[in-house]
């Protein structure tokens, strides 16, 4: 019984918990170079979730953040 709980518990909390992309892999000094699009999508890898209507310099300043 014991084991039946473990497996349900892992399989609830796993895979919301892992990042899509490790936060060293990222370049930052690259980001400026990105379109908005592009650090959305970054961002969401990271996980993020990014509103494109706010300025690039926001956006980057964000992920930066995160990343720390």
């Amino acid at each position: 019984m014991k084991n039946l709980w473990k497996k349900i518990k892992n399989f609830i909390t796993k895979p919301y918990m892992k990042p899509l992309v490790l936060k060293n892999e990222i370049n930052l000094k690259d980001l400026q170079k990105k379109t908005k699009s592009e650090l959305e999508k970054l961002g969401r890898k990271v996980g993020l979730e990014l509103d494109k209507r706010l300025t690039k310099d926001k956006l980057i300043k964000q992920i930066k953040k995160a990343c720390k």
